[in-house]
């Protein structure tokens, strides 16, 4: 009976670590979207790349306010910190 609860314990610590594993990793994704983004859009002006770009953050279900938030917002887009911190705060307020 102590093995069966220390295992159950055991697995949800492995499934909460999973999940901020994803979400490290989905995050990473979306600022690596928004970096391309910003490239393409601003600094480079490539209409049909901005488009792809934008289609794929459809295609993903990403938030389109999350991505704008993290393009007008941050300064330094390969700043993971700022990033991080930008993100942070409109995933947990909402606010753009």
């Amino acid at each position: 009976m102590a093995l069966k609860k220390t295992l159950i314990q055991n697995s949800s610590k492995v499934q909460v670590g999973t999940q901020e594993a994803r979400v490290r990793n989905d995050r990473q994704a979306v600022f690596q979207l928004v970096r391309d983004l910003v490239h393409a859009q601003f600094e480079i002006g490539d209409e049909e790349l901005t488009k792809r770009l934008w289609q794929d953050v459809a295609d993903r279900n990403i938030d389109l306010d999350r991505v704008i938030n993290l393009m007008y917002t941050c300064s330094f887009h390969e700043d993971d910190y700022e990033m991080t911190k930008v993100d942070e705060i409109y995933q947990n307020t909402g606010l753009v």
